[in-house]
This record gives structure tokens, sequence and C-alpha cells, in this order.
């Protein structure tokens, strides 16, 4: 993969969950992932686990084929986030994974500061009441503002895109959520930060979509490369885990 992209995987449960793609997919994890798999509750989640974990192989190894997707072995920094132990590549990659409920997601870059997170849009969520405790001032005034469909549309914007930052930074929940805050507009997507937090505005960049009408995705970008990095979409190539 090029130095200045960021490959984006984005899987549909429904769209991905055919007849022995389960099989197909646990065949790829570690025997650690397959039991932390074995320990969901509720089928479905951990269905979304298998085929989250697996993604994240698949996508790592298109990045470096001559890696195969069971071979990859992961640890966790200081603050939880997970990083590829093994095997050592010719350029280390990087990867950020979400899930939620129908939809996996993950990006691989050459660059450490990239994250994802993806949500489930939810109409039942009362916005202003959960962005009064934990988003900045600013976020919840502009919710103030909007009707209650746009109300919700903006919230999930800026739930997916603080999660993202965080990913990127590596803090995890180590960071509050109401120590930065998020602008979006048409034009563009911007944060800002309280005094005490040291971070560089101008460093981030960062971007929408919607994989489903009922799913939100945002990438945060700290890499500081001219004009961000390039972001390259890839369907799940599912047909790689069949084989």
């Amino acid at each position: 993969m090029a130095n200045d992209e960021i490959e984006l995987f984005v899987g549909l449960i429904e769209s991905i969950d055919t007849p022995g793609a389960v099989g197909a997919c646990r065949r790829l994890l570690s025997v650690d992932e397959r039991i932390r798999a074995d320990r969901f509750m509720f089928e479905r989640h951990q269905r979304q686990y298998i085929f989250a974990h697996a993604m994240l192989r698949m996508a790592l190894s298109h990045a470096a084929p001559e890696v195969e997707p069971t071979d990859w072995s992961f640890s966790t920094g200081r603050y939880g986030r997970p990083f590829v132990a093994a095997p050592a590549t010719s350029t280390a990659l990087h990867f950020s994974l979400s899930h939620a409920d129908g939809c996996v997601a993950c990006v691989v870059s050459k660059h450490e500061t990239v994250g994802v997170d993806v949500e489930t849009v939810s109409r039942r969520v009362a916005p202003l009441s959960t962005a009064l405790r934990f988003f900045a001032p600013e976020e919840v005034e502009t919710l103030r503002g909007l009707p209650e469909p746009a109300a919700i549309e903006r919230f999930f914007d800026y739930w997916t895109l603080k999660e993202a930052y965080l990913k990127a930074r590596g803090f995890g929940l180590n960071l509050p959520l109401d120590a930065f805050a998020m602008q979006v507009s048409r034009e563009a997507i911007e944060i800002s930060f309280k005094p005490d937090i040291s971070d560089d505005p101008a460093g981030w960049r960062f971007s929408l979509c919607s994989p489903s009408p009922s799913h939100r995705l945002a990438i945060a970008d700290g890499s500081r490369a001219a004009g961000g990095l390039r972001i390259t979409r890839n369907a799940w190539p599912l047909q790689e885990a069949a084989e």
C-alpha cells in the first residue's frame, strides 16, 4: 500500500453472513480470538466479533500480501490500543477496528495516528440529555439549535468523530469526551481542544460516511500529511476468506 493512504474496509453483516462464511472467518482467527468469540452470550455478537477480526486479518494481508491472514499476532499498548506484534513487515502497519450492530469496519495505514468508529444510528436516542453528560458545551449548544431528526444525525456525527479521534490517539476513554469539540459543516470538519490538551487542531483531518442508512462511520487522520491521507474504500473481500 502507498505511504499516503488509508485503506478502509467495510462490511454489512446482512450481506457477508452467507452460508459457510462464519466458519471460514473463524478459521482465520487465533486460538485466543476463538475463545473470546465463544464467550459472547448472543450468537449475533459472536458472529460480529468473528467477522470483524477476520476482516482485520484480511485487511492487513491486503496491505502486506506476503503475510497470510492467519499469521498476524497482536498485543495491546498502555491504554489498551491493539497493535501488530508480529510478523515484522518492511514498513510497519497500523490499524483501527470498529464494529456496531450489523456493521464491521477497519482502517489500515502506514501512519500510526489513524482511527475509525462505526455506530448504529438509533432514532430512540435522546441526543441532548446524552450530550449534556459527555459532550463539550459548544457541541451541546449546536444540538440545542437543531430540530430532533437533524439533532440525532449530528449527535452521531459527533460521537463517531470523537471515538475515531480517541482511537487515533490511542487514548481509549482516558481522555474525556468534553475535553475536545467537533465542528461539522458542509465545508469542513474541524476539532478544537481545551487549553490543557496538548494537541494541534491543524494536524487533523476527518471524514464521515454512511455505510448504510442505519450506520454512521468516521475516520480520524492525524498523519499531518499535506491535505490529509487519501482514503481508499474496499468492500470486504469475503471471497478470499472462503477460499
